[in-house]
Formats: structure tokens, C-alpha cells, sequence
């Protein structure tokens, strides 16, 4: 598949969309290998636009280069949030500790 560049979009701009789009929707899933030869045929460019693909989303924690391994993807980087048990326990956990921390008390 050839890419076709819009208005002020380079080749790299244009890989690094469709590969960020690809990791974040998992379709390109966590732990899996990218070859910079496979990219660059898949979307009809040389391999100095992956290269620069791939800089991006190493920047933003998507993929990582590993010594002798490659590109690897990581998938997304955030973990979900606690649960709201366990973020009340928490909270009053500080209370607990600092009763001034109540925002708005006048209470002694």
C-alpha cells in the first residue's frame, strides 16, 4: 500500500499515524517485533521515514529498541486506576493521618 501525503504531511508524519493508530487500537499488539524493511514496504516509503516513525513513538513509550532485538512494541503506557475502594481507603488513610488536610473544615 502506497501512502499519499496531505497538505504539509511528510512520509515519516504519515507512517507514524498509521502506526501509533495501529499500536493504540491493538492491532499491532504488545511484544510484537517490527521490522523497519516490512514497514517500509508495507507503506510504499525507503526506510529513513521509519526510522523517524520509530524515534517518535520510542519518545512516547509505544515501542522500544532493544540491543540485538529489534523494534518491539510495548503497547500502551499507563496502568488502569485503583479501585474506588481502594482509593477511599486511601484517602481516609490520610485523614487519618492529618485531619487539617479536610478541605474547608473549621472543625477542632
Amino acid at each position: 500500500m502506497t501512502i499519499q501525503k496531505g497538505r504539509g504531511r511528510t512520509k515519516a508524519d504519515v507512517v507514524y499515524e498509521a502506526l501509533q493508530s495501529a499500536i493504540l487500537s491493538g492491532n499491532i499488539a504488545a511484544g510484537e517485533h517490527l521490522r523497519q524493511e516490512e514497514v517500509a514496504a508495507r507503506w510504499g516509503v525507503s526506510q529513513t521515514p521509519v526510522r523517524e516513525a520509530f524515534r517518535r513513538l520510542e519518545s512516547e513509550g509505544l515501542i522500544e529498541h532493544a540491543p540485538n532485538r529489534g523494534v518491539i512494541v510495548r503497547g500502551l503506557p499507563w496502568t488502569p486506576p485503583p479501585a474506588p475502594m481502594e482509593a477511599i481507603a486511601r484517602r481516609w488513610e490520610e485523614l487519618v493521618r492529618d485531619p487539617d488536610a479536610v478541605p474547608g473544615s473549621d472543625f477542632p
